[in-house]
């Protein structure tokens, strides 16, 4: 019968303490930022359609307060945030939110065509003061029909501004701080091959920090893109952006072992005291 009930306390013990590592009383403090707008877009050598655009944004995040949204739509999809509700910014926000009391992620995308040429805007931005996990994004895809009366190259033409940001404390635990922004131009032919792709190096970045740091990324320009010779005919045209953050602070098992294993020899110790006491 003692056995059984020193069982049950050392595992209770144990249970107690991992749950307190786990619990709001560690801090990690990482933080990621990533965001991308284009715009004055112009096209050479080649006569556009209609744009179809698509949109998509998400964020989930374990940690305190914990929560996921998921968005599609077309030229603008609503924001997605996961956070405390009097931290949720407005629709369309693209500055950073920055360092903040309380954990939060979001993400947010836009497509602007009028007044012509169109634009883009998205966003992807994450806080995680404590234990846990969180990720979130914002994409956007247009899509239009390509005609070349005849044979030659299309040029595809606009500025951009660009900013990655990560932070990692270290504290107590490193965890891991990354984000990311892509960019990619495809033409297809009317079979639906690929017929070129171009994702240039300055529209398209990652950083990550596993260890105490900060990064701070910013670009801005104009890039233009020509693709090989085409011949002549119609061509379905896709430019597409996306940004990401991702953000995991979780205690080294080898640490929370430690102190459970710890702590409950020393309560183990303290109840063999009393049941010797009481068996006399």
């Amino acid at each position: 019968m003692r056995r059984r009930m020193f069982g049950r306390l050392l595992t209770g013990v144990a249970g107690v303490v991992l749950a307190a590592v786990l619990a709001g009383g560690a801090r990690a403090d990482l933080y990621a930022y990533a965001v991308q707008q284009t715009s004055g877009y112009t096209f050479s050598g080649a006569t556009v359609g209609t744009l179809f655009p698509l949109s998509s944004s998400s964020g989930a995040q374990v940690g305190s307060p914990s929560g996921s949204e998921a968005h599609t739509g077309g030229f603008d999809t609503l924001e997605s945030y996961a956070g405390p509700a009097a931290g949720r910014p407005p629709e369309n926000t693209f500055t950073p939110l920055g360092l903040v009391g309380a954990d939060y992620v979001r993400g947010d995308a836009l497509v602007t065509a009028a007044p012509s040429p169109f634009g883009t805007n998205n966003v992807a931005e994450a806080f995680l003061a404590g234990v846990g996990n969180s990720a979130g994004s914002g994409s956007w895809a247009v899509t239009a029909p390509i005609s070349l009366a005849a044979s030659g190259a299309l040029t595809l033409t606009f500025n951009y501004t660009n900013q990655l940001t990560v932070i990692n404390t270290g504290s107590p635990f490193p965890g891991v701080a990354a984000a990311d922004y892509g960019y990619t131009f495809t033409i297809r032919n009317s079979l639906g091959q690929t017929v070129f792709t171009s994702s240039p190096g300055a529209i398209n970045d990652n950083v990550s920090l596993a260890t105490v740091g900060s990064v701070n990324l910013p670009g801005s320009g104009t890039i233009s893109i020509t693709s090989g010779t085409l011949a002549a005919g119609i061509y379905t045209g896709t430019i597409s952006g996306s940004e990401h953050t991702f953000l995991s602070a979780v205690p080294e098992p080898a640490s929370v072992t430690s102190l459970a294993l710890g702590a409950a020899l020393l309560a183990g110790a303290g109840l063999r005291k009393r049941l010797r006491r009481g068996s006399k």
